[in-house]
């Protein structure tokens, strides 16, 4: 999961399914990571999103299954310490295969919860079958069904490699920006249709940038998306307040910048920019090529 983690971990061996331990180097071996950035929900700001992951498993090129990762006991992950495409290592296991068709998580939905900076606490609505919301088709490639017992399990089916080193890394960025809406009940709890975006680290870069109005002012909240390719969508980010964003997680590719001022996300919320001295509802920024590990610069995007 990803963020600015410290040092990187995997699950250690010793019969605890629920502890971390330092990440060791282990010929053969493939880790998953996770995590993504704070968004904001009904005007307040997350502080913790937990998920208690109790299996990982992936497909192969051929669709053949192989279980990455199983807990007897969730493992608990607070997906926001992770941001920036850093991350907590969630499983690991030896593989024989360099290309993956798909990646799946087992949740336990009851024993996950998001926390607000003020401490309140919010209970999670995982949406099953639901198709994507998002008005760029972000988290096309994610689907979320019930596994049972009061699982959840989130498939993505964005195809991914691996490289040929003794020890590679894939990143899961669960977007939470993309994933996230307030329910219309009374209960303060958050509906969740998760957006997943996963790349194998050495083929894995990142794109840059700032958007600002035509007067020089940052625009804040403005959603960016990176299109590849295929057409289909990279990742998407919003703006700080700064007007700067960082969109990770992107295989190798050439990307098309868009950026929305008014925008609807794979779950049904809707973001409106701050400060954009256009009209229009989307901008087409510069066309970007990221190369494997490379961090591109979109520069600054007039809005």
């Amino acid at each position: 999961m990803h963020g600015q983690s410290a040092t990187p971990a995997l699950l250690a061996s010793n019969g605890d399914s629920n502890v971390v331990r330092p990440f060791d180097t282990h010929g053969g071996i493939a880790t998953y990571q996770m995590g993504d950035a704070a968004p904001t929900l009904s005007g307040k700001q997350l502080a913790h999103f937990n998920l208690a992951i109790r299996e990982v498993d992936v497909t192969d090129a051929a669709g053949r299954s192989q279980v990455v990762a199983q807990y007897d006991r969730p493992l608990i992950v607070d997906v926001l310490q992770y941001q920036d495409g850093s991350g907590a290592n969630i499983g690991h296991a030896s593989i024989s295969q360099q290309s993956y068709g798909s990646i799946r998580f087992v949740i336990d939905a009851a024993a996950s919860q998001a926390v607000y900076t003020d401490n309140s606490t919010a209970s999670l609505t995982f949406q099953y079958g639901r198709q994507t919301s998002s008005d760029a088709r972000a988290g096309a490639s994610t689907l979320t069904t019930p596994a049972g017992n009061g699982l959840v399990a989130i498939k993505n089916t964005q195809s991914f490699a691996i490289g040929s080193s003794a020890s590679e890394l894939v990143n899961v960025d669960f977007n939470l920006f993309e994933s996230l809406a307030g329910t219309n009940d009374t209960s303060g709890g958050i509906s969740v249709r998760p957006a997943l975006f996963v790349a194998g680290n050495s083929n894995s870069g990142h794109i840059g940038g700032t958007v600002d109005g035509s007067n020089g002012n940052p625009v804040n909240n403005a959603t960016v998306v990176a299109i590849g390719s295929s057409g289909n969508v990279g990742n998407t980010v919003a703006t700080d307040a700064s007007g700067r964003f960082d969109l990770h997680t992107l295989p190798a590719d050439t990307y098309r910048i868009q950026i929305y001022n008014s925008y609807t996300n794979a779950a049904g919320a809707h973001f409106a920019s701050k400060g954009g001295t256009s009209t229009r509802d989307v901008i087409f920024g510069p066309t970007i090529t990221v190369g494997p590990g490379q961090n591109a610069n979109a520069g600054t995007i007039t809005d």
